[in-house]
């Protein structure tokens, strides 16, 4: 995993796009595209690890319990077909420890989740 560790001051929203969006024009698309993905957080020592490993038990322990669970008692129409990958997806929106970690495309959304509780922000 490329984990770039540097931190790049920015002075106001355009210097912010810049240096978003630095080298990301991709021709063929017509489109800006990073190569990069971004997870916000407001604290930037957060571990990039997943909430079920942050639990600090045996992942595999506990991951097929809780998420058997989780299926039993959710609603029959929460997802549209019985696939664990979509129940999975579900039950990391609901709060459930899951093996997946939030990551997105979008510096926007990244930086969202990053200022989303304000009281916990440095800035």
């Amino acid at each position: 995993m490329l984990r770039l560790n540097r931190d790049i001051e920015v002075n106001d929203w355009n210097d912010l796009q810049e240096k978003i969006f630095t080298g990301s024009w991709d021709a063929e698309i017509n489109r800006f595209r990073s190569p990069y993905v971004f997870k916000g957080h407001y604290d930037k020592s957060h571990e990039l690890t997943t909430s079920l490993i942050r639990l600090g038990t045996n992942p595999a322990g506990i991951e097929k319990n809780m998420f058997r669970n989780f299926k039993k008692y959710a609603p029959r129409d929460t997802v549209t077909e019985d696939n664990d990958w979509l129940w999975l997806s579900v039950a990391q929106h609901h709060g459930l420890p899951t093996r997946l970690t939030d990551w997105s495309f979008s510096p926007y959304i990244a930086l969202h989740f990053m200022c989303e509780n304000i009281d916990r922000m440095f800035c």
